[in-house]
């Protein structure tokens, strides 16, 4: 607990360093402690924790478009649930599909900020590769914002980076990358 701000079910940073590896600054920051510092800087948001997956099935991957743009099912976790049984549960929950997820491998952890009732929150989302063997038929989870579920073949990315967030584009390289070594 930092400062007896968090609830037991948020993420509570320990080791920063695979956040600021991620992180770009362009000034530097001089401390005698900068342990402290960072607990500082990270006691003024609210740490949640989020699990979701690139889905495949067919050599087609699945999105959702939210609030206008494109994203990767994901969402937030419940209390005693795993990263991996939070991914599909969201993935089944945000697109309406029914069929059966394996976890193919752990892709990327990605952290994000926004603001939400005005308090500041940091996210880490734990990403997964999927492999889905069911119908195709989706249902867009319509009181979350989204209003597309597309699957869509992983040659043709272009259009979902053109219009979608930093952090999937982050998530979606990972995808690349495996691709690559496999």
């Amino acid at each position: 607990m930092i400062n007896g701000i968090f609830e037991v079910n948020f993420f509570i940073p320990t080791d920063y360093s695979d956040l600021i590896s991620k992180i770009v600054v362009e000034q530097q920051f001089v401390s005698d402690n900068p342990e402290e510092q960072m607990n500082n800087f990270f006691s003024n948001f609210k740490n949640l924790e989020a699990a979701g997956g690139i889905v495949v099935r067919d050599e087609e991957l699945l999105f959702i478009k939210r609030n206008g743009y494109w994203d990767i099912p994901k969402g937030k976790g419940e209390k005693d649930e795993t990263p991996e049984e939070t991914a599909v549960r969201e993935i089944e929950e945000e697109c309406g599909l029914n069929g059966k997820f394996t976890i193919r491998k752990k892709l990327i952890d990605t952290f994000h900020t926004y603001e939400f009732k005005n308090k500041s929150v940091l996210k880490k989302t734990h990403w997964f590769l999927l492999d889905f063997c069911g119908e195709k038929l989706t249902n867009p989870q319509l009181e979350e914002g989204i209003t597309e579920v597309i699957w869509l073949n992983s040659k043709d990315l272009e259009s979902i980076q053109a219009n979608t967030y930093a952090s999937i584009i982050d998530v979606l390289q990972a995808f690349e990358l495996h691709q690559k070594q496999i």
